[in-house]
Parts: C-alpha cells; structure tokens; sequence
C-alpha cells in the first residue's frame, strides 16, 4: 500500500481544541481527538469521557417489553418452568448468562439450552423446542436469535408454550408469531437506540424484570452484577459502541477490572494477564473472546456458560482449564485449515478471481470464518470457505474493504440450499454440483470495483511524541470498537535501527525505531521486504502497551506501512532460472517423490527448493498436479520475482 491510500482526517478548530483542554483538564492530544469524533463543546465531550445513568433508556420503551415483563413476572412467581434458549456464540451465551442470573434472583425455576451449531444449528430448532416441551418447558426466552424461527415458535404456541423473543439481528418482513417480540429495531417500536447485541437486549429485560419495570435514577439501582457479561457479548459482537452500549460496557469493563468473576479471573490469568495491566475493550476482543467463542466453534458452548455462571474458585479454574486446551486446540485447526487453504488460493486456478471460492474436504466448519478472514488479508479480496459434509458444502465468506460481499452473491440464490448474512459476512449451503456452476460465474463477473481498504489516520506525529504519556492519555477515550475507533497515527519516514521478522512462518515484523519504541504488524508476510530495506518507510499505526516479564513498554501496532521498491537480487534470479529450467525439462518427475534428489542435483536445500516452486506457483508459472507433478503453465505472462509474497519472504531472511 502508499499513503495515497490514507485518509488523513479533517483537524478540529484550535478554539474547540483549546476549550476542550482547559475546561476539561485534559491534554491536547485527547481534546484533538474527542473534538474529531464530534464532541466540541465540553459538555459534549465530559457527557463521552464520563458515561453515565443519564445515557441510559427505559428499557420499557422496548417493542412487548410489558408483554415480556408480565408474562415472565407471573412465570417466575408462579413456578413456571422457563428455558433460557440462547446461541453459541460469546453474544449468545452471555445474554443466556445474563437471563439466568436474572430470573434467578426472582427465584424462578428456570435453565438454559445452548444449541448446537453441528446438530441444531443457529436459532429455534423444531426438534430441540420439542425436547425442551417434552421436559417440562411452559415458557422459552429466546436470547440473541428467535425472529427467524418461524416454524418452531409456532409449534411451541400451539403447544401453548409461550414464546417471548429477544433478539437483535435483521428482521424480515413477516416475523414468527411469538407471545412477544423484544427487538430494538421492531418497526412498532420507538426505542430510541438501534445497536443493542443480543446481550444488551437481555439486560434490558433483565433490568426491567429486577426494578419491578420502574424508571432507574441512581446507578445503585442498576443489575450492576450483570454488566461485566454485557461488556464481553457487546465486545465480542462488534456493536456500537456509542450512546448506552457506551455507558454499559465501560462500566463492565470496570467491573471485571475491580471484582471479576471467577470464570473471567480463570480465563484472564490462563491468558497472561498480569496485575498491573489495565482490562479493555482489547483483553476482551484478544483474551477473553477467542477463547470462549472456541468452545462453540469446535462443540458445545454449554461449557463457555458454565465457566461465566460459576461461583467457585476451583470449579472455575477447572472449567478455564478445559476451555484453554479447546482454545489451543481450534488454532491448531486454524492453522492447518488456513495453511491448506492458502495454497489453492494462491494456486493459478484462482489467479484472477475477484472472489475466491475456495473449497476444501473434513475442514472443521466451526473456524471456516476466521480463515476466510486471514485469507481476505492475506488476498485482499473476498473470499468464501466451504468445506463437505453429508455430500453439501458448507461456510463462510468475509468480505474486503467496503465491497458488498452479501448483494453480489445474493444474485446466485438459485444454486444454493442456505445463504444468509449481510454486506461484510455471509453464511451458505451449496451442492457439489451448483458449486462448480457458481465458481464458473465468478469467474465470468465483470470488473468489480473492489477499492484498497482505506485507513483513516487521526493526524501526523513524529516517532518522539508518541510516548507512554501520549498512550495514557488516550485511554480516556477507551472503550475503543465499532464507531469509536482507536486512534491511528501517520509517521513519516522515521529512523528505523532494526526490523524483523517474527511467527514460525515470518508472518509478522517487528520494527525497532531510533527512540527505542517498537512497531509490530501481525499477519503481513507481504511485509517481509521491509527487512531488507528498512529505509525510507512511512506507517499508520495504533498506540499499545506490552506487558513482559514484569515490564510495562509502549508498543505501536502497525495498520498499514508504505513498501520500498525492492528490486530483483541478480545472483537469486540466476538461481530461480535454473530451478524453473529443470522443472520445464522434467515435468514427468513426481517433485514430492523425490525432493531429496532433485535438491541434491540442484545443489540446494530441500526447504529453497519449496521456496522456489511455490514463489513459481504464486505468480501463475507452474502448477502442481496428481499428488506431486510440478507443471509449466503455458504462456503465462512474465513478471517480476518481487511480485511474489514468498518471495520477498526469502529475500528478507537472506
């Protein structure tokens, strides 16, 4: 990328800057910044910095939140049974926590149901509402999900179960017939904030359940012991972090930093969290999220629930222990996914794809998510996921900038079995067959505008003013997500002492600069070449802390750098050449077979030798056919070594 891709945001007044500073008692820096997200008078800016009761609704003002608080008032002070029924998801299985807990304290007979993604699937499930009806349920709460499921909520009513949905997702023209609707966007409603997670939802009905549905003034009257839950489902979802999802999850985070449960405690100190290092909007997106997301992912979230719900220490860390072997074991399968996956989207097959279709046999389908996301930056273009099972291909796609992913696939609707999702992520089913067919079309679009991601850059600072001071300052601003973004710094060409590579595939690079401070980038191989030449570089970057061996040491976290020009190393084209000639003289040898041999002839390692047939691959030379025979594609245009990622990989360690 070049700064011509950085979008350098526009500098607020100095007079706002300078009321901002000396009202508020904060540095120029912060004010800077706070006057850029709109916030110009100080009234504005201490309402933003300082969440609270204030910004809070009624939760009453909610579609059928009297229906709900009635129906389930008299449940629990009636000894109804009453099944929580939740997702699998982090957002799902807090708001199942937060529900829980809440009927609980009223002293209701209720428990939770976590659905399944392999065996239920996502939302009501016919066959488990029938379960649920058969044991004794009278009343199910749906929590996070429930406005798409037509056809159970209606065998549940008939049942004369009532059915009371809380959900946040998109809403279809024609909604089930439940008993009532919770939703902050039902259009018979009035909330007056849309972005309520599922978890916020729940809160909401949470919160009126325990006020007697009575207005709250004082945050004492609050289910403060809730709001660490709806911090790690608001996080974990990526909602809007404005308005009362604000004043909400700063004050969980403040929770959980003060007096965390035992679960959350168990989970922070597997995760390395010491001391004396603050809890943000990032433990939780980094530490606290992966790991209880990967309990669905790979089985069941009952487990994840268990952990948030548990009120014994050893229990907890019990539980934390088993949802960390989970954790490790879903980046081991990431890994090889991810790893297996890579090489057919860089294979020439796909070479000109504006969207990569890319399908696999036995991937796990609980992470093809996060490997269609590694794939996106690594391809920057989107990409879509599949994997059989039961002889139909399922996944997921992730998009690529602001390029609508969801409305260009909609327009094969016909070839699928499932499709669902919105403009950055999708979910479908597809048949072996309808698959061939849609990759063919994909192949046939017309050029699609599919712009470079665009990175907003706050303001232009020297390498020496981005200090630990600078980073404390900020934290006022915190929680950072979805529509409060962290801050991002251009700098220009800085001295640069060292750079590096760093990851067991030289996936990420450390730069150290002349004051001392390091920039780190993760998962950027196309990066690498900046070892080679760290002069004359410019990058975006985020303020961080690292916190090592008892250390506390400010961290920049690079978003996006300018590259130099690398030129071809003669001596290195030579060897390439040579390499590129045998395989044209001898493209009947099987190269997996015999790599011992033909790196033995060549005179070089083993490990060069894959080097040089993958950089091959990568820029559309070659292809590998029927298990291990390495083809020269027939007139395939010529381009520079340095074209290749691989390469300037090889180029950087050498």
């Amino acid at each position: 990328m070049s700064q011509s891709n950085w979008r350098l945001m526009p500098q607020p007044p100095e007079k706002a800057v300078r009321q901002l500073t000396s009202q508020l008692n904060i540095n120029q820096l912060t004010a800077t910044i706070v006057a850029q997200k709109g916030y110009t008078t100080p009234e504005a800016a201490f309402g933003y910095l300082q969440p609270t009761i204030t910004q809070l609704h009624d939760p009453m003002l909610l579609h059928d939140m009297d229906k709900a608080f009635e129906r389930l008032t008299e449940a629990a002070f009636g000894g109804e049974k009453i099944v929580v029924y939740g997702d699998y998801d982090l957002d799902g299985v807090t708001s199942t926590a937060v529900m829980v807990e809440a009927l609980e304290v009223l002293g209701a007979d209720v428990t939770a149901y976590i659905p399944n993604r392999f065996t239920d699937g996502y939302g009501p499930n016919v066959a488990a509402y029938q379960r649920l009806i058969a044991e004794g349920a009278q009343v199910i709460v749906t929590v996070d999900n429930g406005v798409s499921g037509h056809e159970a909520v209606a065998m549940a009513m008939r049942a004369g179960v009532d059915v009371i949905i809380t959900d946040h997702h998109e809403l279809a023209p024609i909604l089930p017939e439940a008993y009532a609707i919770v939703h902050p966007r039902h259009p018979d409603g009035h909330y007056p904030f849309a972005d309520l997670s599922g978890v916020g939802v729940a809160f909401k009905l949470a919160q009126a359940l325990l006020t007697d549905a009575q207005p709250v003034t004082e945050k004492s009257e609050l289910p403060t012991e809730l709001l660490d839950l709806v911090a790690l489902g608001e996080i974990a979802d990526m909602v809007s972090l404005t308005d009362e999802n604000r004043t909400l999850v700063s004050w969980g985070l403040k929770q959980i930093s003060d007096s965390p449960r035992p679960g959350i405690a168990a989970l922070l100190k597997n995760a390395g969290q010491v001391a004396d290092q603050p809890i943000n909007s990032e433990t939780v997106s980094f530490k606290i999220a992966p790991r209880l997301n990967a309990v669905g992912r790979l089985g069941d979230a009952k487990l994840a629930l268990d952990l948030l719900v548990s009120q014994d220490d050893d229990t907890a860390v019990n539980l934390a222990t088993q949802v960390e072997a989970i954790n490790a074991q879903r980046q081991e399968i990431v890994e090889e996914v991810f790893g297996a996956a890579k090489q057919i989207a860089l294979s020439d097959k796909y070479h000109d794809d504006q969207v990569l279709v890319i399908a696999g046999e036995n991937w796990h389908q609980g992470i093809l998510g996060i490997v269609a996301s590694r794939l996106v930056e690594l391809m920057h273009k989107p990409v879509i996921v599949l994997s059989q099972v039961d002889g139909v291909y399922k996944g997921s796609g992730r998009s690529y900038g602001n390029f609508d992913l969801y409305t260009l696939m909609g327009q094969y609707r016909d070839l699928y079995d499932t499709f669902g999702g919105h403009a950055s992520a999708l979910g479908l089913a597809i048949t072996p067959a309808h698959l061939t067919s849609l990759q063919n079309q994909i192949k046939q679009l017309q050029p699609l505008n599919i712009a470079e991601k665009e990175v907003n850059v706050n303001m232009m600072l020297s390498a020496e003013t981005m200090t630990t001071a600078s980073y404390d300052a900020l934290t006022l601003l915190e929680p950072f997500g979805t529509d409060n973004a962290q801050p991002v710094f251009g700098v220009q060409e800085p001295k640069i002492d060292k750079a590096a590579t760093m990851g067991t595939t030289n996936q990420h690079i450390k730069l150290t600069l002349a004051n001392h401070v390091e920039a780190v980038g993760f998962n950027h191989p196309e990066w690498a070449s900046v070892v080679a030449h760290p002069q004359n570089i410019s990058f975006a970057a985020t303020l961080g802390m690292n916190y090592f061996r008892g250390q506390k040491k400010l961290q920049l976290l690079l978003a996006d750098m300018t590259m130099p020009q690398v030129t071809d190393n003669n001596t290195h084209k030579k060897f390439f050449a040579d390499v590129y000639k045998f395989i044209y003289a001898n493209q009947d040898l099987n190269f997996a077979q015999n790599l011992d041999k033909i790196a033995k002839q060549l005179q070089i390692t083993k490990t060069d030798l894959n080097i040089m047939v993958q950089v091959f691959i990568e820029l559309g030379f070659v292809h590998v056919v029927d298990g291990g025979f390495v083809k020269v594609v027939p007139n395939a245009p010529q381009k520079a070594l340095t074209m290749s990622t691989t390469y300037l990989k090889f180029l950087a360690n050498r």
